[in-house]
């Protein structure tokens, strides 16, 4: 029978499409070899899969089917795709850059915004819910074409009290060139968390 504990790292890695085990150290808190310890615990009981993806890179884990249904989160079973790997992992370091700042910040998860966003809607890495205020909280790697960039502000300004950009350099540059003019006043801007990458 899972422990409490277990479920609530099986709920936070379907929320999140998945996790590095650097990832897992930080949100439980646990040296490596007691993660290492739940996730072989995990995998026994069909829970979960890990493995490397990326050579020089700690392992990635995600959820079976079994590990979704306990999870309880309702979201499809996800499957790591390399091309996808830096941005969910920058993610992730950004919730756990966000839950170490403002432990009573409510985040909901991209999939979970998923639900219920309307069509033609962009949706966010994630929002947080913190005094009466929702800010759209978005992770960028790489520069988008400036027509859709724009676009992008646009929505989201209308729709949420803050947008908070982590950005790595070259997104950044783009964006403070956006903001200078002042139209996406609600535009704040970030580093990304230096909280893991290879080992």
């Amino acid at each position: 029978m899972p422990l409490a504990s277990d479920l609530g790292a099986l709920a936070w890695v379907s929320e999140q499409y998945g996790a590095r085990l650097d990832h897992l150290d930080l949100l439980l808190g646990h040296h490596r070899r007691s993660t290492q310890r739940l996730v072989r615990r995990l995998r026994e009981a069909g829970l979960i899969e890990a493995r490397p993806v990326l050579a020089d890179h700690p392992a990635w884990v995600w959820l079976t089917p079994a590990g979704q249904r306990l999870a309880g989160t309702g979201f499809r079973v996800w499957r790591p795709r390399v091309g996808l790997l830096a941005h969910v992992a920058a993610v992730n370091e950004v919730r756990l850059h966000i839950d170490r700042l403002a432990p009573a910040a409510e985040w909901v998860c991209e999939r979970e915004l998923g639900r219920t966003a309307r069509r033609g809607e962009h949706l966010p890495d994630a929002v947080i819910a913190l005094d009466g205020q929702r800010h759209a909280v978005e992770v960028e790697l790489t520069q988008k074409s400036q027509p859709r960039m724009i676009q992008i502000l646009d929505d989201l300004s209308d729709r949420f009290d803050a947008l908070v950009y982590f950005c790595a350099p070259a997104a950044r540059r783009q964006l403070e060139r956006l903001a200078a003019g002042g139209e996406w006043p609600k535009l704040h801007l970030r580093e990304l968390p230096p909280l893991g990458g290879a080992r």
